[in-house]
């Protein structure tokens, strides 16, 4: 599924683009599309760098409290995926980036991302371990497994 998804997307996302630059192109003129690329690179570079320094600062002080910035990690992520779109030449993905830069909407990705995982975690071939995920890849349905336990033994005191 996740390998159609990509494929689809990189085949899809180009054509996008390329019309939505010719209508851009076509209303405004040429150089006047470029200037507008330049510019919401420009916006975009400057969002990426104020949102990012935000949410490393959330970070540090989570840490210094001795929390765990689990929101503030998957921001940071979500933040490094929008300015990789603002990077790419083109109005779509750049829309897309913007979206990812403000706090108002990445809260919306951010609740997709955690839904997301959280099904996959809770699927069937894994299970969390050591506050880790483990992944199970066995064929077999029903095994039993036999724990064997060491007698209790009392120590003298």
């Amino acid at each position: 599924m996740t390998l159609f998804f990509l494929i689809a997307a990189f085949l899809i996302i180009p054509f996008i683009e390329v019309w939505i630059l010719i209508q851009v192109a076509d209303s405004t003129g040429l150089f006047n599309t470029i200037g507008l690329l330049i510019f919401l690179s420009v916006i975009g570079a400057w969002l990426v760098r104020r949102e990012g320094l935000s949410v490393f600062r959330k970070a540090q002080n989570e840490l210094i409290q001795g929390q765990l910035p689990e929101r503030q990690i998957l921001d940071g992520l979500l933040i490094l995926f929008g300015g990789v779109l603002m990077l790419t030449p083109g109005f779509f993905t750049d829309f897309i980036g913007f979206c990812l830069l403000f706090p108002l909407s990445r809260i919306l990705f951010r609740t997709i991302l955690i839904k997301r995982l959280n099904s996959r975690i809770s699927n069937q071939n894994s299970y969390i371990r050591n506050g880790r995920v483990q992944w199970v890849y066995s064929k077999r349905q029903e095994e039993t497994i036999e724990i064997l336990e060491t007698p209790h033994r009392e120590e003298d005191d």
